[in-house]
């Protein structure tokens, strides 16, 4: 069985959340899901869904693109809940331009998470060095860290395993133009990378312009074997085991 680490079911990103709530408690080839907060909103409903759904668990945070009037205080009440396994997805985006106060958000979830000793999920868009330079300079995350749909960066690997760190495969890995994830898929610890939908987002191939589902994740699975010279059922072993390793609540 299969857990999908890094996925998002709320009413900003989908229309219909029941439809795909139902289509992964239908499915027995998946074990779980980690349903991915966006702000505090979706963060809420996050917990609602994980509290009346068994496979499916949450995460809270407050994404770089969702900055405005949050409430970062709001996160300590939440992570009370015993199904929230992270505070995620938390990071950079350079695609607005507002590092700054993307920064503050960054280093403030980070410092909660430590003080309530939660792993974080990370969102890296062509940001890896500067949020490692805030990890060496200002907090780093004590109780792990996943930096998810990992952009391939050999150096930013090489500090990620060294600190102990995982990164995360999701759909394009499958696409012609992955050949530096790929290698990056063929180098990483085996005790240190997970799998992801980030559903709804990143299809992967040959499904690519269409709403992605957790069940597409069997594609994901299919490359990494392919890379790494091994079964699909060693790339769930493997990637089931890290994820509960890093998500300790999950166990």
């Amino acid at each position: 069985m299969i857990i999908d680490s890094h996925m998002h079911i709320n009413r900003i990103v989908l229309d219909n959340p029941q439809k795909y709530i139902n289509a992964i408690n239908n499915n027995t080839n998946i074990e779980s899901v980690i349903n991915v907060g966006l702000d505090i909103n979706t963060s809420n409903e996050s917990i609602s869904i994980a509290s009346s759904n068994p496979k499916f668990f949450s995460s809270i945070g407050i994404h770089p693109l969702y900055i405005a009037d949050q409430q970062l205080d709001s996160l300590y009440n939440l992570a009370s809940h015993p199904k929230v396994v992270a505070i995620g997805e938390i990071g950079l985006d350079s695609t607005k331009n507002n590092l700054t106060e993307q920064k503050k958000y960054l280093i403030s979830q980070i410092m909660i998470a430590n003080e309530l000793h939660l792993p974080v999920i990370i969102h890296s868009n062509n940001c890896n060095k500067i949020i490692i330079d805030i990890f060496e300079k200002y907090v780093k995350p004590k109780y792990g860290c996943v930096f998810h749909c990992f952009q391939p960066d050999l150096e930013t690997l090489k500090y990620l395993v060294d600190n102990g760190f995982y990164i995360s495969f999701a759909g394009r890995i499958t696409y012609k133009t992955a050949k530096k994830s790929l290698e990056v898929a063929s180098i990483v610890p085996s005790n240190l990378f997970l799998i992801e939908t980030d559903s709804p987002y990143i299809s992967p191939e040959p499904l690519r312009g269409e709403i992605n589902e957790t069940s597409n994740i069997k594609y994901i699975i299919q490359r990494l074997a392919e890379v790494r010279q091994c079964s699909t059922t060693e790339i769930e072993q493997i990637t089931n085991a890290n994820t509960k390793r890093l998500f300790k609540k999950m166990k």
